[in-house]
């Protein structure tokens, strides 16, 4: 009996750190990407809305992101002063509502996407040529509203959304799966 108890403890231990490397255990926490993006991805089209043009949705989410903007706002213990205003970019939209459309197939929120890439990857897909990108993605929001509260209560979402080194942003929703690129052109 005590051979047997000796035996399946290490056992035991091995299976659960075995089983444990696979299971994931990160946070969503909204961090920047800077610098250049030098890996090349293919990512697999959707039905997207027009390109240049913004739906009412993504007008609301600037408005309400510029509000934040002009005013300044706490972001954690951090005191974020007044930045310049963000303006939608059509490619950024479009890798927005790329990974929202990916996230909601594979009923998984996260920051990578199914197919390994990043939102630098996803951007520079779009043709975007950029100096800076970060990214927020949510779950379960109700509406827009909503959804850039819960951002601006987050502190590393607030700060991408506080932050002066970008200038442009793209916003999409895909069955309560919302992101959020913001970005600066080289």
């Amino acid at each position: 009996m005590t051979k047997l108890r000796a035996f399946s403890l290490p056992l035991f231990l091995g299976l659960f750190v075995l089983l444990s490397c696979g299971c994931e255990t990160d946070i969503v926490t909204g961090e920047p990407v800077s610098g250049d993006s030098t890996v090349i991805t293919t990512v697999e089209p959707v039905d997207e809305p027009p390109t240049n043009t913004f739906s009412s949705q993504q007008l609301r989410a600037l408005e309400l992101v510029n509000d934040i903007r002009a005013e300044g706002c706490r972001c954690g213990t951090e005191q974020m002063p007044p930045v310049a205003p963000l303006a939608l970019a059509p490619a950024l939209n479009r890798a927005a509502y790329a990974h929202s459309t990916d996230m909601a197939r594979n009923n998984k929120m996260q920051h990578q996407g199914s197919d390994g890439s990043n939102v630098g990857q996803r951007v520079s897909s779009t043709g975007y040529e950029w100096r800076a990108v970060a990214e927020n993605v949510a779950w379960n929001q109700p509406d827009v509203a909503a959804v850039v509260t819960a951002w601006k209560g987050s502190p590393g979402h607030c700060r991408n959304l506080m932050s002066s080194t970008y200038t442009e942003m793209g916003f999409a929703e895909q069955d309560r799966y919302w992101t959020q690129v913001f970005a600066r052109q080289r």
